[in-house]
């Protein structure tokens, strides 16, 4: 079966797309780093310039299998190498596009890279508690609710709760061979 999507290393060209939907509160507004002030072109180079010079980020660009047309991004940021952790993050930039499994199966491939290539012990993210959602997507990969972080972020005038959810290289390898 043909996957889903396919990953390829994060260019600055995919700054073009990424522009059409960075400051969009309907596609980023559940990131905790969105403040809602808009992001200019200059300093979404310059971020995506320092994720390329990273040892502690690795981000692809996320593309459909069947045409190749962008779709998002997904990444495993905040490597702590000694440990092997990191957090993952995925975003798909259209909302045409959302909710078609796209998501899910970029998680899964970039769960891949992490513990086959990266050889990462565990990999986690946070979730708004209130994003019920996401966090049946991330159950149904195999995370698992490590706690909450109460009032973690302040977003549009109200702090809110966090779920840290992680996943093990075993667990993955696990699921993966069923």
């Amino acid at each position: 079966m043909e996957p889903l999507v396919r990953l390829r290393p994060l260019a600055l060209t995919d700054v073009d797309h990424m522009m059409s939907w960075v400051n969009d509160p309907d596609i980023v507004g559940n990131f905790a780093a969105f403040s809602g002030e808009p992001f200019t072109r200059a300093q979404e180079e310059a971020y995506v310039a320092g994720l390329l010079s990273s040892k502690e980020d690795k981000v692809f660009a996320i593309q459909r299998a069947a045409d190749g047309e962008y779709l998002g991004n997904v990444g495993i940021h905040k490597i702590h190498w000694p440990s092997r952790v990191g957090r993952v993050a995925c975003i798909i930039g259209s909302r045409e596009e959302m909710g078609k499994g796209y998501g899910s199966a970029a998680i899964g491939a970039v769960l891949d890279w992490a513990f086959e290539d990266a050889r990462l012990h565990k990999v986690y993210l946070i979730v708004f508690r209130e994003n019920l959602r996401a966090q049946r997507t991330y159950r149904r990969l195999g995370f698992i609710d490590e706690g909450v972080l109460r009032e973690e972020y302040f977003l549009r005038d109200a702090w809110h709760d966090m779920i840290r959810m992680g996943i093990l290289d075993r667990e993955w390898r696990a699921r993966r061979a069923s």
